[in-house]
C-alpha cells in the first residue's frame, strides 16, 4: 500500500498558518484567459481544454485530462536514459503486475527519442496503457515525460501523444519554469502566508497552487479567479472525483459539514489505505471575495483532525 500513500502525496499537501500583519494581495490567476481549472498560455488552451493542473513537485507538473493523465518533470540530475527508466518505472508501478513494455521511438520536439509503451491487456481487452519518454529541453535540462490512459485505450493514446509532443516541445503549458528556483517562498494564499512545519517539505508553491507534505499528513491548495458559484461547485466535484480515482483502494465518499478558511462549506471525506495505516482525506472548496479556493488535507485516521500541517485551513463547525 506504499503506492497509495505516494500517490496521495502527489495530490495532497501543506501547512497553513495565520500572520499577525495583513498579507499583500497576490493575484493567483490573471483574469484574462482564466478557466475553471487554471490558466494556460493562449497557444496551449485548445489542446489542454478540460485539463486540470495538479501540483506534483517544484520541478514537475501533472495534468488530468478526461481519461488521460500526463506529466512533465524538468530534471538536471539525470541523463535522458536515466529519466526514461525512471518514467517507465512510474508507469509500470501505476499499471500493476502483468503490464508489458514495448520499446519504440517517438517523434517528439522534432526528433525521434527512445521511448516505451506500457500496456495492461488481456487478449484485445486493455484496461490501461501509457507512454514514457525523455528529451533534452531548455537550459540543458532533461524533460521527463509520461502519460497513462484508461479504457478505451486506443483513442486516448492518440490524445496522450498530442499532449506529450506539446510538453516535449514547449514545456509547461502554463508558462511556468519548473525547478526549485521557481518556488514561491514562503508559500502563501492571497490573504495570508503559509508555513512549512519542521520535518515537512514544500513540494510545490506558485501564486495559484501548492503542496506541502509531511510523514502521514499533507495538504494541497489551488485557486482560480474570477470565482463563479456554479463553476466552483463543478470544479470541486471534479477535483474530488479525480482524487478518488487516483488513489487505489479509496473508500466511499461522505459529505460532512466543515469550515475551510473559516467559511462554512461541506467536505468530501474518505479513507485511503497506506503502509503506515489508513489515511483520512478531507477536500472542500470555497469562494473568497473574487476567487475560489480548493484544498485537500490528509492525516492518519488514528489521529484527530486536523494535524498541524493543515494549521487552521480546515476546522470543524
Amino acid at each position: 500500500m506504499r503506492t497509495a500513500a505516494r500517490l496521495l502525496w502527489v495530490y495532497l499537501a501543506g501547512a497553513l498558518c495565520s500572520c499577525a500583519a495583513p498579507a499583500p494581495r497576490v493575484s493567483p490567476v490573471a483574469p484574462e484567459g482564466a478557466t475553471p481549472v487554471g490558466p494556460f498560455l493562449p497557444e496551449a488552451r485548445t489542446l489542454f481544454e478540460g485539463c486540470t493542473p495538479v501540483p506534483d513537485r517544484a520541478d514537475s507538473r501533472l495534468y488530468r485530462c478526461d481519461g488521460v493523465t500526463v506529466w512533465l518533470t524538468e530534471r538536471e540530475d539525470l541523463t535522458p536514459e536515466q529519466a526514461l527508466m525512471e518514467a517507465q518505472a512510474r508507469i509500470t508501478e501505476r499499471l500493476g503486475p502483468g503490464a508489458t513494455v514495448v520499446e519504440e521511438a517517438l517523434p517528439l520536439a522534432g526528433s525521434p527519442w527512445p521511448s516505451v509503451r506500457v500496456e495492461a491487456c488481456e487478449a484485445e481487452d486493455c484496461r490501461a496503457a501509457g507512454y514514457a519518454s525523455a528529451v533534452t529541453g531548455a537550459l540543458g535540462r532533461v524533460r521527463q515525460l509520461g502519460c497513462v490512459v484508461q479504457a478505451p485505450v486506443r483513442p486516448l493514446l492518440a490524445r496522450c501523444l498530442e499532449l506529450l509532443e506539446s510538453l516535449a516541445s514547449n514545456g509547461s503549458p502554463e508558462g511556468e519554469t519548473l525547478g526549485r528556483e521557481s518556488l514561491l517562498v514562503p508559500p502563501r494564499l492571497p490573504w495570508r502566508a503559509l508555513a512549512v512545519p519542521d520535518g515537512c517539505q514544500l513540494a510545490a508553491s506558485t501564486a495559484r497552487a501548492g503542496r506541502i507534505r509531511c510523514e502521514g499528513a499533507s495538504l494541497s491548495w489551488s485557486l482560480y479567479e474570477p470565482a463563479q458559484s456554479q463553476v466552483t461547485e463543478r470544479w470541486r466535484s471534479q477535483r474530488v472525483a479525480e482524487l478518488v480515482d487516483a488513489l487505489p483502494g479509496a473508500g466511499p465518499v461522505e459529505e460532512v459539514p466543515c469550515r475551510l478558511e473559516n467559511l462554512d462549506t461541506r467536505c468530501a471525506r474518505f479513507m485511503v489505505p497506506s503502509s503506515e495505516g489508513p489515511l483520512r482525506v478531507w477536500a472542500a472548496a470555497v469562494t473568497w471575495e473574487d476567487r475560489a479556493l480548493f484544498a485537500a488535507c490528509s492525516h492518519r485516521a488514528s489521529e484527530p483532525p486536523y494535524p498541524a500541517v493543515c494549521n487552521g485551513a480546515f476546522t470543524l463547525p
